[in-house]
């Protein structure tokens, strides 16, 4: 009997296989298909390589293209160009597209579409070089804290595409307000994008985009705005469990802690999306002169306060209080526990009227002595959420009133507490080739800022004395000392060598340690 060859045999099965698979109209051609060849040296040694082995050399090809890019002299200075642009003219849009496909190039990670990932492909705080001429100190710090509000707002899940608005107040004598362009989603909204309008809706400044406001978001805030002159922020969210309470008769009910936190509630009835002027009035009227919260029926909410801080803190209590109650819904209104108006009095005076000390040393200060300073909740809450958004790589821009979060104790001994090879940095100044310049400047300040002097207690005159006993006398410089000891002669150390001058033969040493051995018995 004749038995088939290996070769053979591997070339008939893959042979039923493309018939099988074409037959049953499952499978099409998608290429060359890979055979195992026992005679073939190479693949012998793929079957007996270790599966950890092969993943190395997989990852050390994939390695080779972002090593040779970084070794690339052409790559660097283009890069350099970039962020030299940047210096001068801003975040230009066709330099962050640059930037990401940079970015891209050297982290050949899986893209995930999870906008809500700590990933940050554009900064907070993207206002730089040129642009920060354009802002005051207030506006800016302004325009950062209310783009961080808008990412946070999107990392809690409350916000809907391109629509709502957080508005803050800039001027309260020119009366303008911030608000985001309409077109750009919560992630991508920035501290440069914002727009700047005015009461009438005029433009002030269009911001770093060619998008303009969303008329109702305008008509809306401005009313707010334009009638209460102690609110300075407005945020306007349509998260679901808002929609559903505020489509209930009975509106918010106080079943839950966080409903007592925000007071009293104010509502305004649906009259379809909010583009008529005329209705500003009737907004005004319905939210009153004292609440900062309105339900806005079959619609939304809009949440006030005089501080960003303050606005943020009522709408994350206000959301909470709204999932509890559509969460209590179906066990019926005559099952559901309200809390008293006492108690629901109680709360809000504790948390809104008393403030928490907090010790320590602002930031610039830190040289100062410590002082107790008083916050309010909403101010230590949002100042964890900046550090939150700051630690996931958002770069808020945001200054922190006290940073440090560790008050250190007094050291009675702090010259010789700590050894000076606990503080020393100049490993990593040696280690890093790009540091390196860094540290020769610092060692050239250190031998500029500390000059050595040599101080003598005797003060010595210069005096030429003639030589005698000869035809032609020559003169003579002598040192004669002063017979007064109340000074000294200072005299600068411009170089070690300075009382013996180096010469410029190095075999001087061992020349003269010859010479010595030589006397040694």
């Amino acid at each position: 009997m004749k038995f088939p060859k290996d070769n053979e045999l591997t070339t008939n099965m893959a042979d039923v296989e493309n018939t099988e698979s074409k037959t049953n109209g499952i499978i099409e051609a998608n290429g060359p298909v890979t055979r195992y060849d026992p005679d073939d040296p190479e693949d012998q040694k793929q079957m007996w390589r270790p599966p950890d082995i092969d993943q190395d050399m997989k990852e050390m090809e994939r390695r080779k293209r972002v090593d040779m890019i970084m070794n690339s002299q052409v790559f660097r200075e283009e890069l350099e160009r970039i962020i030299e642009s940047q210096m001068t003219e801003g975040y230009l849009p066709e330099n962050l597209a640059a930037l990401q496909q940079v970015t891209e190039l050297l982290l050949p990670n899986r893209r995930t579409s999870n906008i809500r990932s700590g990933h940050c492909v554009i900064p907070i705080n993207d206002i730089r070089g040129v642009d920060g001429i354009r802002y005051t100190k207030i506006e800016k710090l302004l325009r950062c804290k209310l783009a961080a509000v808008y990412r946070l707002i999107d990392l809690y899940g409350w916000s809907e595409n391109i629509y709502n608005h957080v508005t803050v107040r800039v001027s309260q004598d020119l009366e303008h307000f911030l608000l985001n362009p309409f077109g750009l989603q919560y992630p991508e909204v920035t501290a440069s994008s914002l727009l700047k309008v005015d009461m009438q809706g005029n433009v002030i400044d269009p911001g770093s985009t060619s998008f303009t406001f969303n008329r109702a978001g305008f008509v809306l805030h401005s009313a707010i705005h334009a009638c209460r002159p102690d609110i300075r922020c407005c945020i306007h969210i349509h998260h679901p469990p808002v929609v559903a309470v505020s489509a209930m008769k009975v509106g918010l009910l106080p079943v839950s802690q966080e409903s007592a936190l925000i007071g009293e509630v104010s509502y305004h009835d649906y009259q379809g999306i909010v583009v008529d002027t005329k209705e500003r009035e009737q907004i005004a009227r319905d939210l009153g002169p004292v609440n900062k919260v309105m339900i806005l029926r079959n619609h939304g909410v809009i949440v006030c306060g005089e501080t960003i801080e303050e606005a943020l803190f009522y709408l994350q209590n206000l959301v909470l209080a709204c999932e509890a109650q559509v969460r209590l819904m179906p066990i019926g209104l005559d099952n559901i526990q309200t809390m008293s108006p006492e108690a629901r009095q109680k709360v809000r005076s504790i948390i809104t009227d008393n403030h928490a000390n907090v010790t320590g040393r602002p930031e610039g200060e830190e040289e100062k002595e410590q002082r107790i300073k008083k916050f309010k909740v909403w101010d230590l809450e949002f100042e964890a959420q900046m550090r939150m958004l700051d630690n996931a790589g958002f770069r808020t821009g945001y200054l922190y009133r006290y940073p440090l979060l560790r008050v250190e104790a007094p050291r009675l001994k702090n010259d010789v507490e700590v050894p000076p090879a606990a503080t020393s940095f100049v490993q990593y100044l040696e280690e890093d080739k790009w540091l390196r310049p860094l540290k020769k400047l610092m060692d050239g300040k250190k031998s500029q800022d500390k000059l050595r002097w040599v101080n003598s207690p005797n003060v010595y005159q210069k005096v030429e004395v003639l030589e005698t006993g000869t035809n032609d006398p020559k003169k003579i410089t002598k040192w004669v000392q002063e017979g007064s000891p109340s000074h000294s002669t200072l005299v600068k150390i411009e170089s070690p060598h300075q009382f013996i001058p180096k010469t410029g033969d190095p075999n001087e040493f061992k020349k003269k340690q010859k010479e010595v051995s030589a006397f040694l018995p």
